[in-house]
Parts: structure tokens; sequence; C-alpha cells
């Protein structure tokens, strides 16, 4: 009976919001990877949906920032540098203490009909918590809040679970991500020279923050080699990527390659993976980013679990190696080293699978706006 009278209270408030005619403003809070930001994009668009009125305000990374910010489903957009404050603490703790003052202040500065934790750790929780919320709810198992724990459902679907205990329908299976058209523009005055040739994209994002996610880089240039008679291969990855994949292209003369490393900014990487007829990466932001937009998508998987954080896309093939995997999660070092042992071949394979036998000339590019 529990359950039924917390449905029906929360039913109760929702209409009583509603009637009274006043705008909700309800908080969500969602940081950590990129990916992960990506990710919380599907339950911020299944807010906006249950609530169209509402004033929402987010709050997350500050590197994740950019994800957010021309997002149709947020007005308010509040940013937390929990990166530099992980790195820099015991040697700034002065500004250490100061910034979490200023985030505290930020979150406090209006009452909320409701707060949500999409995240679920100590460094969003003691937000959620600060927050000056009607109700509060929080992925994981926190006192203070109505919470949700299904760690062995894939991350959208626990989000998801947090929505419902708010009485939010979950709608949204894919990340929900825009192009901008400044952002657009940028990528097409990088990517074609007046009078070249114009080929499909094959985007190749070889690296990845952890060095057991990565598939070997002379597997990737390889592999590009094969690409680049019918593909304008295209890399790309972060500035600190981009010397490692340069000198891996010069071991191998015979790759016609662009190298975009370190040259784009966020939104145009979002430009650039929307307008890719393929793209082939490891388990990162490129992987999220291009089953938003419904890309032909392999995505190659080591020590991480497909079942959790994998793409959900039609034309998305997933592959791991032929091995008993643990899924072991370590971040610097494999003893299994699984993720080296899948085969070019193998990788062929799977693209030839996304493509299907279609003629390149005639494969469909993402809508212009992305998706909505």
């Amino acid at each position: 009976m529990r359950g039924k009278e917390r449905t029906q209270e929360r039913k109760d408030v929702q209409r009583a919001v509603d009637k009274s005619g006043s705008v909700m403003n309800i908080l969500l809070i969602k940081q950590t990877s990129l990916g992960d930001v990506v990710h919380a994009t599907a339950a911020i668009r299944s807010v906006r949906q249950a609530y169209p009125q509402a004033r929402i305000t987010a709050l997350t990374s500050t590197t994740a920032a950019d994800i957010l910010r021309t997002s149709p489903d947020i007005n308010d957009l509040l940013t937390f540098d929990r990166y530099r404050v992980k790195s820099d603490w015991w040697r700034h703790p002065f500004w250490t203490v100061n910034h979490f003052a200023r985030t505290f202040s930020a979150v406090r500065t209006q009452s909320f009909d409701m707060a949500i934790d999409l995240q679920g750790s100590w460094k969003t929780i003691i937000f959620l918590w600060a927050a000056r919320a009607t109700r509060r709810y929080a992925k994981g198992r926190w006192w203070f809040t109505e919470h949700f724990h299904q760690p062995a459902l894939h991350a959208i679907d626990e989000m998801g679970g947090v929505l419902a205990l708010a009485g939010i329908r979950s709608g949204h299976s894919l990340p929900v991500l825009s192009v901008d058209g400044d952002a657009a523009q940028a990528v097409t005055d990088l990517l074609h020279a007046p009078g070249s040739e114009e080929k499909p994209i094959a985007l190749l994002c070889p690296l990845t923050r952890w060095p057991t996610k990565n598939w070997p880089i002379t597997q990737f240039v390889a592999l590009a080699e094969r690409l680049s008679n019918e593909f304008q291969v295209v890399f790309s990855g972060s500035r600190e990527d981009c010397s490692v994949i340069d000198q891996a292209i010069a071991q191998c003369p015979g790759v016609l390659a662009i190298n975009l490393a370190g040259q784009l900014s966020l939104l145009e990487f979002f430009a650039l993976a929307a307008r890719s007829d393929l793209v082939v990466t490891g388990d990162s932001l490129p992987m999220h980013v291009a089953s938003a937009f419904d890309r032909p998508l392999v995505s190659l998987f080591g020590p991480t679990n497909e079942d959790l954080v994998g793409p959900r896309n039609k034309s998305a093939r997933i592959i791991r190696a032929d091995m008993d995997c643990q899924r072991c999660y370590r971040r610097r070092r494999c003893p299994r080293a699984c993720i080296g042992r899948i085969t070019i071949d193998e990788v062929r394979s799977a693209i030839q699978s996304v493509l299907g036998s279609q003629d390149p000339s005639a494969r469909s590019a993402a809508p212009e706006g992305g998706r909505q």
C-alpha cells in the first residue's frame, strides 16, 4: 500500500502545481564524463515533455557545459568544475572551498518544486541535499531522497527509473542532440578544399581516456588505409591525441587521412559526427554522439560492459574479442588486453554490416539540424 500511496501523492503534487497555474521550477543534476552527460539528454528531454512550461535548471560539469548550453530543454545552466577540484584541491584549497560555496549558493538562489540527481555520486548528491527543493530524487542509495538503484540496467534506463519516481515517463532510449549551424559550417570549411573530390566521410576516433579501451592505433591506421579509396577518412580526438595520431599516420605512407584531433570544439565535433557516413570508435564520447545522430557505427569494446553503456541506435554494431572477457573495468592495464584481440577483418565485416550493400553515394546523411 505504501507504494500506491507514494504514487498517488506524486500525482496529487503534479495536479496541484498544474491547477495553480504557476510555473514549476525543476533542478536536474548530471556531472562526470562527457559521454554520461550526453546520455542524460534523453532524460532531460523526457522531463521537458512532461513539463513543457517548467523552468528547468541544469547543474553539470564545466567541461560538459556546451552539451547543454544550446539545448532547448534547459532554461538555466549552472556548472561545477569537478575535474579541477579533483586534481587541484590540495594545491588550491581556498579556491576549492570558494568554488563549492559559490555552487552551493547558486543552487540555493531559488526554490525548486523538484530536484533530480541523475548521477548519484557524492559530488552531486551534496548539491541535491543543498537545494531548496520540495521533493528530491536520486540515482543510487542515498539518504534523505527517494532513490532508484538498478546498476544492471543500461545507463539511460536507470535514469529513466529515477524519473519514474517523480511520475515522469521516460520516452527516449537514445540521447538527444542537435547541430549548431555555425559549427556545421566550420566543419565544412575544414573538410572541403575548393576543387577537391567529395567522398563519404569515415570518422575514426581511436583514443579514449582509458588505455585499456583503446584498440591499437596501428590497427586504426591500417583500417584507414583500407577505407581511403571509398571514404574521406577523418581522425578525431583531443589535443593530446593529435601527435599520437600524426605519428601513426606518418608510419603508413599509403594512408590518405585528415587529422582533426584537437582542432574541433565540442559543438563542431557534434556537427562532424552528424554528417559522417561511418563512425568507428571505442567506448567513449564519439560513440554516444554517433548513436544520438543514428550514424552507421562500429563500437569496439574491451573492459567495459556494452549492456550498460553501449549504443542503442539501429545502425550500430558492437565488437568485442572472441574470448572470455571479464568486463574488468580496469583503466590502466588489462591483463588480458582484450580489445587488442579484435582483428581488422572483424571490424571490416562489421562495417559492411552497418553499411549494407547500398552504394556509398546514395547513403543518407543525418538530418541537417540533427536529432531534435
